[in-house]
């Protein structure tokens, strides 16, 4: 019998991105205006994700909150998370997002991933 030594979620990788609406709710704890930012999501779990936005954010110096207005299958999901690490390529800001996910919401999000699993949408990694 195999053992599972995994102590981080599985990573589930989109066929194809998620579009969604993203706002910066505060930087170092400054509430920031509400103005959504047109970003893509390439890969979530149940702690995090990645996406691609056109802004240029100094995550390394900075704290940055930000709220993701999506539906990934369904059901529309709004989820709050900070900025952990970003990257640019070719014109493109790439961020990682550590995901705050309230008890209470827990179990919408990995619903929501069996579905996509289901219809063949997303590949987990």
């Amino acid at each position: 019998m195999k053992i599972n030594h995994r102590k981080e979620p599985f990573r589930y990788t989109f066929k194809e991105p998620v579009s969604f609406n993203l706002f910066i709710v505060s930087i170092n704890g400054v509430p920031a205006p509400a103005k959504p930012v047109q970003a893509l999501m390439y890969d979530i779990s149940r702690s995090g994700c990645g996406l691609k936005m056109p802004l240029a954010l100094r995550v390394d110096s900075n704290q940055i909150r930000v709220s993701l207005n999506l539906v990934l299958y369904e059901e529309p999901l709004q989820l709050e998370g900070t900025l952990r690490w970003g990257r640019e390529e070719a014109d493109n800001h790439y961020y990682g997002v550590q995901l705050d996910i309230p008890e209470h919401e827990r179990d919408r999000l990995p619903r929501e991933l069996r579905l996509l699993a289901g219809q063949s949408k997303i590949i987990v990694k």
